[in-house]
């Protein structure tokens, strides 16, 4: 008896479950504020603040037309392609981290610029700071043979959220992982001045109850979704200006649509789908001063070209002998083994000499553009411009709504943000200052405040000599690079070590 009660309560509840959950699924997504009581909606993952690598967050994100070295790879395909003059080798590579910190100034933050920043409503959703881990990681690695360049990027966006007022519970304090990267190739054409790209952006969504990247946790939600970018780069040779652009489509992913918690007051009803939108970017640069922006990039090949078809012509030179003299030895009946010897070992030591004559040449056209880099004037003014489109999101949700339980629509119209800035060297060979400002427009359309103006600063500061035992050229020189991005509810800074150039 208790056995059969067992299973028909088992059998119940299962039943309860699905109806509640087919329930769930078929329910429209209600007016803003009232409780989410469906899955069917989507979390907008669109990102408001510059979140990239610190050059490019001075600059306020208008790097999609000069996108050059691995903090451009996120700000358009094209960019591994990009040849820049300090480029010494036809197969080069370079790679780097950094670190950033975007929050808000105390306990005001609104890092969604969703209008829900507010030290003295104990009942809205925020995100936490204080001992909360809030941080973006981005590393990247590019690679150029030639005029082909592939790159690899991974950006890691990680923040805690908090229902306010709530019980100290795991339902109430979720960490929310948006890891996005980007498989980038490109080729650059008509003498380097065309480069195009195109690439993967893959996009892993998670939100558990584990509170740093390291512990462990109950999964709420984990999914990932493709979406294919494309973009270009026109910078004529000679000129002072660069023309660039990029459109990615929307990466889109479907979830379990499950229900957590269910009769309980902590009951969260998890998303169908997890979107991040298109978007559509169009920008410009130009630089202003004796440097030039686009100087020709050369490659070594194309200076070792002469020297490499003398030396062929020498080792043919030296194989016709070798044969014409076996051939005469052959008609004479002399001895030949002994003369093919000799003439082996002459060839062998004549090649050394050729390979030896090839290096010496290769390292005097390293030091050829080498001098001719370094001797490039510093003094300039780099102006950029920028724009982008965002689309909207159906039924998009942002993610303090989705933890609050509560309809925070989001995506609704499309986003337009137009961004400037200006870089210059105020102390030649020592210091490269940026600043710049763009216009965040909100995707919540409860927000009161609307969107925000955003100043950026940023600095790359020559610290140290250092060749890390051999490994980069003699004479190098690192740097640290800072940058500051201020607005309403927000403050957000980041630091990257790299070579200084």
């Amino acid at each position: 008896m208790r056995s059969g009660r067992s299973m028909r309560n088992a059998l119940g509840v299962a039943l309860s479950l699905a109806f509640a959950a087919t329930n769930a699924r078929a329910q429209p997504l209600g007016a803003e504020g009232q409780p989410i009581v469906t899955n069917r909606y989507s979390i907008d993952l669109t990102q408001g603040p510059v979140l990239a690598g610190s050059r490019v967050v001075g600059l306020a994100g208008t790097f999609v037309a000069m996108a050059d070295g691995i903090d451009g790879d996120t700000q358009n395909p094209a960019s591994p392609a990009v040849r820049v003059p300090y480029s010494y080798s036809d197969v080069d590579f370079e790679a780097g981290a950094g670190l950033t910190f975007p929050g808000g100034l105390g306990n005001s933050g609104d890092f969604f610029n969703s209008g829900t920043a507010n030290p003295g409503d104990d009942n809205r959703t925020h995100v936490s700071a204080g001992n909360k881990l809030y941080v973006f990681l981005n590393a990247a690695f590019n690679l150029q043979i030639d005029r082909w360049g592939f790159g690899v990027t991974a950006d890691l966006q990680q923040y805690s959220l908090k229902r306010p007022g709530a019980a100290a519970d795991p339902k109430n304090e979720l960490t929310a992982q948006i890891m996005q990267n980007h498989l980038l190739s490109a080729y650059a054409f008509a003498d380097d001045q065309l480069v195009v790209g195109i690439g993967a952006r893959v996009v892993t969504l998670n939100v558990s109850t584990r509170q740093t990247i390291l512990s462990s946790g109950v999964d709420a939600l984990n999914t990932t979704g493709v979406g294919v970018e494309t973009g270009f780069i026109w910078r004529p040779n000679g000129e002072r200006v660069r023309v660039g652009g990029a459109v990615r489509t929307a990466v889109s992913a479907e979830t379990s649509g499950r229900i957590l918690f269910l009769n309980t007051p902590d009951v969260l009803y998890v998303p169908q789908r997890m979107t991040l939108p298109w978007d559509l970017s169009f920008g410009t640069a130009v630089q202003l001063g004796r440097r030039p922006l686009n100087p020709r990039w050369v490659s070594p090949s194309e200076l070792l070209a002469h020297k490499r078809r003398y030396l062929a012509w020498q080792a043919r030179e030296r194989a016709r002998r070798t044969r014409e003299a076996l051939a005469e030895a052959h008609r004479e009946r002399r001895e030949v083994a002994e003369l093919e010897r000799v003439l082996e070992a002459s060839d062998r030591a004549e090649a050394a000499l050729d390979r030896e004559e090839l290096e010496r040449a290769e390292r005097d056209v390293r030091k050829i553009l080498r001098s001719r880099y370094e001797a490039m004037p510093r003094f300039h003014a780099l102006l950029t411009s920028s724009l982008l489109l965002t689309g909207t999101v159906p039924d998009g949700v942002g993610i303090e709504g989705f933890l609050d339980r509560t309809v925070q629509r989001s995506g609704q119209q499309l986003s337009l943000s137009p961004r400037f800035a200006v870089e210059i060297e105020p102390i030649a060979h020592w210091l490269q200052a940026r600043g710049g400002f763009y216009f965040e427009p909100t995707r919540f359309s409860a927000n009161a405040d609307g969107g925000r103006s955003h100043v950026t600063l940023g600095a790359d500061v020559k610290v140290l000599p250092w060749d890390v035992f051999g490994t980069f050229p003699e004479g190098n020189w690192w740097r640290v690079t800072g940058s500051f991005d201020l607005a309403r509810d927000y403050l957000g800074w980041g630091i990257a070590f790299g070579v200084w150039h």
